[in-house]
């Protein structure tokens, strides 16, 4: 179930529309995979700004604006490939 959240974060916080581009980045991040056993224990996300100051409480009102509501309901998270 984590994919479809990750793809969600990454289409609202990387390029949600041309006329709305947030200043931000939504990213992997990792140690080196041989000191860490692999994605399941050692990959991160991080959300970066291309400005020196953002507000987070903005990018978190246009990230629960944009997600599915409630964002507790695991079935909003599923995606058929019909």
């Amino acid at each position: 179930m984590a994919w479809p959240v990750v793809q969600e974060l990454g289409f609202v916080l990387n390029n949600i529309s041309l006329s709305e581009k947030l200043p931000t980045v939504f990213m992997p991040v990792s140690p080196p995979p041989y000191l860490n056993g692999g994605p399941e224990e050692g990959l991160s996300w991080v959300i970066e700004s291309h400005i020196p100051y953002v507000d987070p409480e903005h990018i978190a009102q246009i990230i629960e604006e944009r997600l599915h509501s409630p964002v507790e309901d695991e079935q909003q998270w599923q995606f058929s490939e019909e």
